[in-house]
């Protein structure tokens, strides 16, 4: 079962787009693709951040952990 997309940013607030266009383009992604994308830095530990997130904020690598971003392991 597919998780239901959040209404809310990671930040705290409410989705805060302020281009309709982008909102609407990330909400496809978000269909197609799931709602977080996993990031790896090159020291190889991986988290779990939310599509809007990124595309609200940004991110940096250097970030993630104090952001309190879900920390995964990718074994195989």
């Amino acid at each position: 079962m597919a998780e239901k997309e959040s209404d809310q940013c990671h930040c705290g607030k409410p989705l805060h787009y302020t281009d309709n266009r982008v909102k609407s383009f990330i909400q496809r992604m978000i269909k197609d693709c799931g709602e977080y994308i996993v990031v790896t830095l090159m020291g190889g530990t991986s988290y779990r951040v939310p599509r809007h997130y990124i595309a609200l904020h940004g991110i940096r690598g250097s970030d993630l952990d104090r952001l309190g971003f879900e920390k995964i392991s990718l074994t195989k």
